[in-house]
């Protein structure tokens, strides 16, 4: 049925009228002051079979916009394989070439007004027929876009409103109407060393020059012509949130003018790019320092949902801890250099150790190699050179995703394994863990508060709480002069011989802690049985030293009381 009525709308060149009806919902932008109309985000929920339709006017468009001499390679929004993170790898390499010639390059970002709500539908339609599409799908494109109905709540009730411009947020053919519109702004003639790159309504420019007086020029010409083109198109800049930076090797940083509009603007030591700060020494330490104290700051509120003892199960917790881990690792091929720099190294893994740490329900005096193994978290300044590996293989092979990430990840593991072999930290967790691979590719098991302080060493042991102060001695009150700690609580204290003795009979096996960790993730069961001895050695521990803490509050009172 659908395919036929399609069939016929294509044909008469009709989009029904009733699948124009558009309700109108605001959704607040973050930060913004809720009295004023910019503050909002527009979005219109459309009717599912007029979306199915646009569908289908989609995959004929997109055939012709993606085929040579279609669009822009420069725009790289709402295109199948292209990301942010590509654009901004434009940008970067621009200026990195730049600087390697002896040259400065300026980065320029434009904003437009109200963008995908103001477009021409005559601009919209021109550019369709530049691009060659057939006049039938011109023709239905045309239909789409009149007589559309905006619905809306107000404080008299519902209202309608005619559209008279813009592509409809939310429905399917608008993203590609506009960026087969906005092809013809990426394809200017602009000065030599002048390049445009989009992403959706984003431009961003790069002018490259070989004296600081060329840039400017080139700047305000290639500037002027944009302004130009989209004033034409029935868009306008935002003058005032023009920004640009320049990027130079010079030592003594200067500075450029550019003229919008009315408004004469200087550049910046840095800018924000699709997210990402570029500064005049292209150095990113601006947007390390901002994406480092963002995921510290989330990450410190993630933290206060996710205690040790209560709460998520590890599984969620580590689904949880991601928000931090998707804040740092943004853009990753753009700046990963930055990460050379120990400062800048030091910062990214302070704020990526909240997640980790809350992941495997670990004391903060555990070690940052230990943490990583137990919770299965990749290190950030490997995770780091494992998504570059990744971005890098995307271009330079034709391997299908699936196989370039296989590869990838046996790099980063391997990697892993021998920092975690040569580490001279975490060495009672080596002696358990001492296979990563088999470690994190497990098949079961989930590693709560106590499971972690067994693997750690860091928990309710006499010779952990001593080192911090809070027992009197490292020792074992029921062994002579042995440390207790988690090796000689699990595997020799005598006071645990009969858990010991229930799990090797329920399991039948004998328990090293060279074997452990292989007999645990071998078979579900022996994990379940492991855990629960562990849970309840952990138990005792903790009752143990309440009661001793609770004598030595006793004995001091006895004493201040003798005095």
């Amino acid at each position: 049925m659908f395919a036929e009525v399609f069939t016929t709308c294509l044909k008469e060149g009709v989009f029904p009228t009733q699948w124009k009806k558009q309700k109108l919902i605001l959704v607040p932008k973050p930060n913004k002051p809720l009295g004023e109309a910019s503050s909002y985000r527009p979005i219109c929920l459309l009717n599912n079979t007029g979306k199915l339709f646009e569908r289908v006017i989609y995959n004929r468009l997109i055939r012709i916009a993606e085929k040579d001499g279609g669009l822009s390679e420069n725009q790289f929004g709402f295109r199948k394989r292209r990301s942010t993170t590509d654009a901004l790898v434009l940008v970067a390499n621009t200026a990195k070439t730049a600087l390697d010639e002896g040259k400065c390059c300026a980065v320029i970002t434009l904003d437009v007004k109200n963008a995908f709500n103001s477009a021409r539908w005559s601009k919209i339609l021109e550019s369709l027929i530049n691009l060659g599409v057939a006049k039938y799908l011109v023709r239905i494109v045309a239909d789409f876009l009149i007589d559309r109905t905006l619905c809306c709540e107000s404080d008299e009730g519902m209202k309608s409103y005619q559209t008279t411009c813009g592509v409809p947020q939310g429905s399917v053919l608008g993203p590609l109407l506009w960026i087969i519109m906005y092809n013809g702004v990426l394809t200017l003639d602009l000065p030599t060393g002048v390049a445009s790159i989009g992403f959706a309504d984003d431009i961003g420019v790069t002018v490259v020059a070989r004296l600081l007086e060329e840039a400017e020029l080139y700047a305000n010409e290639a500037v002027y012509e944009i302004k130009s083109w989209l004033e034409n198109a029935g868009l306008q800049l935002a003058e005032h949130k023009t920004e640009v930076v320049l990027i130079t090797k010079r030592r003594k940083c200067t500075s450029m003018k550019i003229k919008v509009g009315t408004q004469t603007l200087y550049s910046k030591p840095a800018l924000k790019y699709l997210g990402v700060m570029i500064d005049q020494r292209l150095n990113f330490r601006l947007h390390v320092e901002g994406a480092a104290t963002k995921a510290y700051n989330i990450g410190a509120l993630v933290a206060r949902m996710l205690p040790n003892i209560v709460g998520p199960r590890p599984s969620r917790r580590l689904l949880i801890s991601r928000v931090v881990s998707s804040i740092l690792l943004y853009a990753v091929p753009v700046w990963a250099d930055a990460l050379e720099n120990i400062i800048n190294k030091k910062k990214i893994g302070a704020a990526y150790r909240i997640s980790v740490l809350r992941t495997c329900c670990a004391y903060r005096t555990i070690s940052n190699e230990a943490a990583c193994v137990i919770a299965g978290m990749i290190p950030i300044e490997i995770l780091v050179k494992e998504i570059q590996r990744l971005y890098d293989r995307t271009y330079l092979t034709g391997e299908s995703p699936a196989r370039r990430r296989q590869f990838a990840r046996a790099e980063t593991v391997a990697e892993w394994q021998e920092k975690w072999d040569e580490s001279e930290k975490g060495r009672w967790t080596h002696k358990i863990i001492w296979d990563i691979r088999k470690w994190i590719e497990r098949p079961h098991g989930e590693v709560g508060f106590d499971l972690t302080q067994f693997l750690s060493g860091h928990g309710g042991y006499r010779a952990y709480l001593y080192r911090f102060g809070r027992d009197d001695s490292p020792y074992c009150l029921h062994c002579a002069n042995i440390p207790e700690d988690a090796e000689h609580v699990f595997f020799h204290c005598p006071r645990f011989e009969t858990q010991r003795a229930t799990l090797e009979a329920t399991t039948g096996e004998y328990f090293t802690p060279e074997n452990i960790m292989e007999l645990m993730v071998k078979a579900k069961g022996i994990w379940t049985e492991v855990e629960k001895v562990i849970t309840a050695i952990g138990k005792k521990l903790r009752q143990e030293e309440v009661i001793r803490k609770k004598e030595r509050e006793r004995k001091t009172n006895v004493d201040m009381s003798a005095e």
